[in-house]
């Protein structure tokens, strides 16, 4: 952390801030005195009706005025967050298994706390330093995420292949002493933290609830991309229905929480190896974990059947194609039927094959353009269905670099992209 203060990225109109003088390329830099070093330091010391502000504007003069807002916002937008880079280098991280050439910003590993509160962004806790503590306690920085993987120190240590990391234990336990509610994951690596170090794991952290309110159990992913990697498998079948069981089994040491909040969770992706039902809505509580892949189909089924309820349905759709990935096609397949068959319309289902990551990653959002121009092949039928998933948050880029327009020109037909749900996908088809 450095003692520059915050750089303005822009000022709100005719705001307090803009009144005062400050303009975008200045610095704040103390609120009352004390100094500001993030976007979080000027949120919270902003956020009292009094406060003095100084700053330094571009000729390099610093400047300082009060402020008194009745409930008026100070009307300053600070630069991006700078990114604290990871310095794990976990045995199943995703970021080192991407193949080359794709955007730049896609092989950037964070390990910031207030990412993890701003945008539920996981991280491991390995080098949070007292500073950071003391910071997250007094602004109460409230959920955080972070990634578990297993309570024993040293096979956790060698899982984040960091010898230094901190115990995430130790941190957990002073966090939530203090108020802070956590979520928190567990990647299972099969061998090495499933099985008995699973239920293991799990029954230390169920002791810290209710601070930390969740755990996540995630299977590993695993692209094609490993080459001088360490070497992992995939869950099979047998090991996500085992799984599924411990988690089952361990009942009341962590199955539910207060006020009726389970405590550990199988990812969806457990239930589609293991060839078994998601469990209904009580299952997943507040739906805290939707982030991690925990409870998706479940919101979809139950989406689904509200939608498909409908009694009067719009008419002049003409159908068209629908891309998915192969993990959720069952499922997707069996709302398209209906779907088509309410609107008087045929929708075909794509499952497209991943060959960017390798064809074990079989979740939409990865999807690459050229996956889907390969999988709809010689012409989609009608318009072409594309989930918004597989877009960055910008919602203009796949991973692969293509657009939805390049698609659009080179399949011959008119792309339309929807929020992965039933009712965006109804939105899409009907405007």
């Amino acid at each position: 952390m450095g003692s520059e203060g915050v750089r303005v990225d822009s000022v709100a109109g005719n705001s307090p801030s803009g009144r005062a003088g400050i303009r975008a390329g200045d610095r704040i830099l103390s609120v009352s005195g004390k100094p500001v070093e993030d976007l979080l330091d000027l949120h919270f010391l902003t956020s009292r009706s009094r406060y003095t502000l100084r700053w330094r504007n571009s000729s390099g003069a610093e400047r300082e005025k009060a402020f008194r807002l009745s409930g008026e916002p100070l009307g300053v937008f600070p630069e991006p967050v700078r990114v604290r880079r990871c310095r794990n280098r976990c045995i199943f991280c995703f970021v080192h298994q991407l193949p080359r050439g794709l955007r730049r910003a896609l092989y950037v590993k964070d390990e910031d706390v207030r990412l993890s509160f701003l945008h539920a962004q996981y991280v491991t806790f390995s080098d949070l330093s007292e500073e950071e503590t003391r910071k997250i306690v007094r602004y109460r920085l409230s959920p955080l995420y972070v990634s578990i993987h297993t309570t024993d120190p040293s096979l956790r240590r060698r899982m984040l292949g960091n010898p230094n990391a901190r115990d995430v234990m130790e941190a957990i336990r002073r966090l939530t002493r203090a108020g802070i509610v956590l979520h928190g994951q567990i990647v299972v690596c099969p061998g090495i933290n499933d099985g008995d170090e699973l239920s293991r794991s799990l029954r230390e952290l169920s002791a810290l609830r209710p601070g930390l309110r969740t755990v996540a159990v995630v299977p590993v992913g695993l692209t094609s991309h490993r080459a001088g990697l360490p070497p992992l498998r995939p869950v099979t079948r047998d090991e996500a229905r085992d799984t599924i069981d411990r988690i089952r089994g361990l009942g009341g040491g962590t199955g539910t929480a207060d006020r009726g909040e389970p405590f550990a969770m199988a990812a969806d992706e457990y239930y589609l190896i293991a060839g078994r039902k998601v469990p209904g809505r009580r299952a997943y509580g507040s739906f805290a974990q939707l982030g991690n892949g925990v409870g998706l189909l479940r919101r979809f089924l139950d989406d689904s059947a509200v939608l498909l309820r409908r009694k009067s349905w719009p008419t002049g759709s003409s159908g068209g194609t629908v891309v998915t990935g192969k993990s959720a096609a069952a499922v997707v397949a069996d709302f398209l039927r209906e779907f088509s068959r309410r609107a008087g319309a045929a929708f075909r289902l794509v499952p497209v094959a991943n060959r960017l990551m390798g064809e074990s990653v079989t979740v939409t959002g990865l999807l690459g353009g050229e996956d889907i121009l390969s999988g709809v092949g010689g012409g989609p039928m009608g318009p072409l269905y594309i989930p918004s998933v597989t877009l960055r948050d910008a919602g203009d880029v796949f991973l692969d670099g293509i657009t939805p327009g390049e698609i659009s020109r080179r399949a011959g037909t008119e792309v339309r992209i929807f929020e992965p749900t039933p009712r965006g996908f109804h939105e899409a088809v009907y405007g």
